[in-house]
């Protein structure tokens, strides 16, 4: 039911021609509007309008009538909590009711009620304050839109963060609900998330934060709290707004892309800073030092493990540091190690191993069997750190990709078809690789850590029972999944997994293609919302070529099996035809019956005497 009150009837002091002049009656009269009485488009069935006077108006670019996401989260959540003012219109609109102040939250309003409707749901009534002396006063009308919203200063991005601060804490000190922590955050246009993230992007110095909203990079408040944790490190806010993006155009609500930047970006942190710790020990140590350099084939330094000395012998950092005065060092910034060099090697009389060695009895050397041996030397050093590179960033992806794993195990509802499907295929196909994995130590581990139970490490009997027991059964299928899982990361997903699986007969430096487990594994977690590391993509990419390469070759081994059969067939057509042309060409096959045959008189005459009886008996 709308209710209505004047201003007369609020006033509790005796009223004056002295209270008149200094405070005017321009309250208004206070009523409920259904939102759906409201015309966005200024129709004339409606009751409410946009006054043509209002200060905001509808535009092509810059549109500032447009209510954001936030604004209508918080009205379906709390509603309008502030009111709006209209004014009586006249003329042929005479009977409608324009808005001068509040268009933005109407529309808001409008749009939550209309939804609400669609589905049969009840919606909240707008506040809102007749001004009846601006009734036909357009100038007066414009003014106070005007003023309202020229004078209106947003809080900074600091008070919002100070004043949800004190909401988180007061939310998490009452132990309210998780239900209305959603609530209350939805009100003020956020997330239980972003409340929970807000103490830490408190904490945040007012500069970074204006540079950020200076830049317009928009960044939620776990986002925020992410950012400000890596932000030192090189590239870090583009990185972040490329994830953030990645996440946006993929729909992925659980921020794939931006949780492997963040993972990445840590990893960069931390080697900066063992960079940085390294730095200091070597300059305590006296060690000198150079900059890093990366392809030190045209320098005259050299590392130390891709020399040896005259004679051939291998070139270790002791052996060298005693040795050779040219003994210095580098750090690695890419893994953080340090890296011995010798400052002239031609200089200090060493070779780069590898190379032919030639003495003053030899001949010229071989220009081009030097180059080949270059070439293979620097092909094996650039594997080498290949190798120690790709193996660090796949250690790297371990840590996000597990994380996301318990992620999914902790989902309450039931699992989504997709993961009962896989579950069910690993199971029922009984992988071999499997079998002696299952129940093992490294197993158990990593099922506590996806299941966030530490008991189950110890994969005994009565604490899977216990395990089953606590288990509701609408949670079973992410318990199998966990189990699922940990076999998955600990069978396929090894430090050199990337690299393809390891030879057994030849060994293990000796490699093959990627294991399809491995892959398979990587595009469950991707379609489910894992943001891909760089060098997850290329193992997927790299088995996906192989895949296709194994398609290929496959299909040109069963052409050649049936090219080889036609030929055969038509080898056996050929010879069956020659045995038909050559009884063709037999005495008889010149158009002769079979009883015409040499084995056939067709005659009925008796044998001629003494002729052998059949059998061999007379």
């Amino acid at each position: 039911m709308d209710t209505e009150m004047t201003a007369t009837q609020t006033e509790q002091t005796e009223r004056t021609p002295e209270n008149d002049a200094a405070e005017p009656a321009v309250f208004g009269r206070l009523v409920a509007i259904d939102p759906l009485d409201f015309d966005p488009d200024g129709g004339m069935e409606k009751l409410v309008i946009v006054d043509p006077y209002n200060h905001r108006k509808k535009r092509e670019e810059g549109d500032t009538t447009e209510p954001d996401a936030a604004l209508i989260a918080s009205v379906e959540e709390v509603g309008v909590q502030q009111a709006i003012i209209l004014r009586p219109q006249e003329g042929e609109r005479d009977g409608q009711l324009g808005i001068v102040i509040g268009q933005r939250r109407t529309l808001a309003a409008y749009r939550v009620a209309s939804a609400a409707a669609q589905e049969g749901q009840k919606y909240r009534k707008i506040p809102a304050i007749i001004r009846d002396d601006l009734r036909g006063v357009d100038d007066e009308a414009l003014t106070v839109s005007m003023v309202e919203n020229l004078h209106r200063r947003q809080a900074s991005a600091q008070d919002d963060l100070d004043a949800a601060q004190q909401l988180a804490l007061m939310v998490n000190a009452k132990r309210v609900p998780k239900a209305r922590k959603a609530r209350l955050a939805a009100a003020i246009g956020r997330t239980a998330e972003e409340l929970d993230a807000a103490h830490k992007v408190a904490q945040m110095d007012t500069q970074t934060l204006e540079v950020l909203r200076e830049k317009e990079v928009e960044f939620d408040w776990v986002e925020l709290g992410d950012y400000d944790e890596v932000k030192d490190v090189s590239d870090a806010q583009v990185m972040l707004m490329r994830a953030k993006a990645t996440d946006e155009q993929e729909g992925n609500a659980k921020r794939g892309a931006w949780k492997t930047a963040m993972q990445e970006l840590r990893a960069r942190k931390a080697r900066d800073e063992r960079v940085k710790t390294l730095t200091a020990e070597l300059d305590e140590q006296g060690v000198q030092r150079c900059e890093w350099i990366e392809d030190w084939e045209w320098s005259t330094a050299r590392p130390v493990d891709e020399l040896v000395t005259a004679i051939g012998m291998p070139m270790s950092e002791q052996t060298h540091r005693e040795t050779c005065d040219g003994h210095m060092a580098t750090i690695d910034p890419e893994v953080a190690e340090v890296v011995w060099l010798c400052a002239d090697w031609e200089k200090h009389d060493h070779r780069v191993a590898g190379e032919p060695v030639t003495s003053a009895d030899d001949d010229e050397p071989d220009d081009e069997a030097t180059a080949k041996a270059a070439a293979k030397a620097e092909a094996e050093r650039e594997e080498r750190r290949r190798v120690k590179v790709n193996n660090l960033a796949w250690r790297t992806a371990r840590d996000g990709r597990e994380a996301h794993i318990a992620e999914m195990c902790a989902e309450k509802g039931e699992a989504p078809a997709t993961v009962k499907d896989f579950v069910m295929r690993t199971l029922i196909q009984g992988d071999h690789h499997y079998q002696h994995f299952l129940g093992s130590n490294e197993h158990g581990k990593l099922v506590a850590r996806f299941l966030e139970d530490e008991r189950l490490a110890r994969l005994s009997g009565d604490i899977v029972a216990a395990l089953v027991k606590k288990t509701a059964s609408r949670r079973y299928w992410w318990v199998l999944f966990a189990v699922v899982a940990a076999a998955y990361e600990a069978e396929h997903m090894r430090d050199d997994a990337w690299r393809g699986e390891p030879h057994y007969h030849f060994g293990p430096s000796v490699r093959g293609g990627i294991r399809s487990h491995t892959a398979e594994w990587i595009t469950f977690l991707a379609e489910h919302g894992y943001g891909l590391t760089d060098v997850e993509k290329e193992t997927v990419a790299t088995a996906e070529e192989e895949a296709k390469a194994e398609a290929k070759r496959k299909a040109d081994r069963e052409r050649r099996d049936q090219e080889l059969e036609a030929e055969r067939e038509a080898e056996r057509v050929k010879r069956e035809a020659e045995k038909a042309a050559a009884i063709q060409k037999t005495p008889h096959g010149d158009g002769a019956s079979e009883e015409g045959s040499d084995t056939d008189t067709g005659t009925d005459e008796p044998e001629a005497p003494g002729a052998p009886a059949e059998n061999g008996q007379e």
